[in-house]
């Protein structure tokens, strides 16, 4: 029987016991699908993915710390390009975030124990193995014990190689509906002492990449999270409690929807920015234009003289200022009035406009 003040050893194998079909499960299903078809059809139409992603990454790694309760500005965050060139702890632990997410994305390996430690390292700042030391538990902010997971660094290791094996199994069952029941099993087993929620938040989009749902880490799915956040803790206590999946899927599948339109729609915001902003600067002056142009100006809403530098568009920093402040002059971005580690950034006004329901630079 299930005591959550006690190690759940007996946390069940996949696949699940119960049979994952039902008339509800089918209905939440099938919208999801082909709202998670449209935005990986509708980011890999833009002229530049990483348009989108590099912003989504940056917005996933936000929210998903906010739930974690590390939470910075979204001025730092885009107004910093690493986790070194931060100014505060916060802010650093947001950006080894989305360093974890690039590593794991281009590991070109499936998802595997070996991959959540080197995600839950890179997030941490630490190497990270699976946990030896006995006695994790999972409180509520009153301090009573909701979940207990097993203990036991074989068992653990066990409990993970069935995890990925059946992850990566060839069978009948839909991605979506094992990303949410692999999630939850990842959770269960709490392989790590912390950075456990993160990690397997993160496997969750790389799993529908590693499928062939995305061709991109595009969706934001910790933003729709961090909105439910009490239900979705709420699910996670009574499927440990009853075992049965069910409720916790359609939740998870409902919640997997509205994040695909919500970034469908995003993107398709960012695409129309950047071709309007593509069509100003060719008017403004041909000879500056470029495609590179572009990509680097909404890669990010603060845009930096040393990211034209850094990619070829301007030889020297002199003449990457003198760029920015011609198209700072025809209204295209706005000198910002803060200065980013002692340096002058300008702000992307469109990609701002088209990412205004996530981000405030204000």
């Amino acid at each position: 029987m299930f005591d959550p003040k006690k190690p759940y050893y007996d946390l069940p194998l996949l696949p699940p016991d119960q049979p994952l079909e039902s008339i509800e499960l089918f209905k939440a299903l099938v919208p999801a699908a082909e709202a998670l078809a449209q935005l990986s059809a509708t980011a890999e139409h833009l002229p530049n993915q990483a348009a989108l992603y590099q912003s989504v990454i940056l917005l996933e790694a936000k929210a998903s710390s906010e739930i974690e309760q590390v939470v910075t500005t979204d001025g730092k965050l885009f107004g910093s390009e690493s986790p070194q060139k931060a100014i505060d702890p916060m802010t650093k632990e947001v950006h080894r975030y989305r360093e974890a997410i690039h590593h794991a994305w281009h590991a070109e390996k499936p998802l595997c124990t070996n991959i959540m430690e080197d995600i839950c390292s890179i997030i941490r700042n630490k190497p990270v193995k699976v946990r030896k030391v006995p006695g994790t538990a999972l409180k509520q902010t009153t301090g009573q014990i909701v979940y207990t997971p097993p203990d036991g660094e074989k068992l653990l290791r066990d409990l993970l190689d069935n995890l990925f094996v059946w992850m990566n199994k060839d069978d009948q069952i839909h991605p979506i509906i094992k990303a949410a029941i692999a999630h939850y099993q990842f959770e269960s087993i709490h392989p790590f002492t912390d950075g456990n929620g993160r990690s397997g938040r993160i496997m969750i989009v790389l799993y529908l990449v590693e499928q062939k749902l995305l061709k991109a880490p595009v969706l934001f799915l910790s933003g729709e999270i961090l909105k439910d956040r009490e239900i979705y803790y709420k699910l996670l206590q009574s499927t440990h409690e009853s075992n049965n999946f069910i409720p916790y899927l359609i939740w998870f599948i409902e919640l997997m929807h509205r994040a695909s339109l919500r970034s469908t729609i995003r993107a398709n915001k960012v695409r129309l920015a950047m071709q309007k902003v593509k069509n100003a600067i060719r008017e403004l002056d041909p000879h500056m234009y470029s495609q590179d142009l572009v990509n680097v100006l909404f890669r990010g809403p603060i845009v930096f003289a040393n990211h034209l530098v850094g990619h070829g568009i301007a030889g020297s920093l002199s003449t990457a200022h003198a760029y920015l402040k011609k198209l700072e002059s025809a209204g295209l971005i706005v000198r910002s009035q803060e200065l980013y580690n002692r340096k002058v950034g300008y702000i992307n006004g469109s990609l701002l406009d088209a990412l205004s329901d996530e981000v405030d630079l204000s």
